[in-house]
């Protein structure tokens, strides 16, 4: 708010110095030019979808425990949705561990970002390394209908999965328990 408030401000010194009421020709016309691109600037981030919370219980809902799934033979470091951390997993593993949190958000149809490493592998025998780290990246939805919401507590999702189905292909689901993750 404070960035609206200084845009406005220098945006008003534009104003009185287009009427002629000001003698800084000079330092006007850059301050003028500074004014219009930070309104220009705002305008845009404004409408670049929600902000999410540093804090994900700051979100606009319960915020959801995260469950990384895998059925790849490869292990999966480093695992982000968004800007939270989802934990690791081994190969064809997970289901067991949760980590915290996916905030709860107003629209579950926008676009989320999965980053992920593949793990590096060796021969079990020379322990010469046979695939280097990979990192990915790849944009997602959730489901758009947002996570269930029931009275029981046991039957509402609590639980965001992230699916690696093969190397190449996440998904995110929603669960009522971790364990149900790995049934997606």
């Amino acid at each position: 708010m404070v960035d609206l408030q200084v845009a406005h401000r220098a945006i008003s010194r534009c104003q009185q110095y287009f009427s002629g009421k000001t003698p800084y020709q000079h330092s006007m016309a850059m301050s003028c030019r500074t004014a219009a691109l930070a309104a220009g600037a705002m305008i845009a981030l404004s409408a670049c979808g929600h902000a999410l919370p540093d804090d994900p219980f700051d979100g606009e809902g319960a915020a959801l425990s995260m469950v990384p799934i895998n059925h790849t033979d490869r292990y999966a470091v480093n695992i982000f949705v968004d800007k939270y951390w989802a934990g690791d997993v081994s190969s064809h593993g997970g289901g067991g561990k949760i980590t915290c949190c996916y905030p709860g958000i107003k629209d579950w149809g926008e676009p989320v970002t999965v980053r992920w490493t593949w793990g590096w592998e060796e021969d079990p025998k020379t322990k010469a390394m046979t695939k280097p780290d990979e990192s990915h990246t790849v944009v997602l939805h959730f489901p758009s209908k947002g996570p269930h919401n029931d009275p029981d507590p046991y039957k509402a999702d609590a639980y965001a999965c992230v699916i690696f189905r093969d190397l190449s292909t996440v998904e995110l689901a929603f669960s009522p328990s971790a364990s149900g993750c790995a049934d997606k």
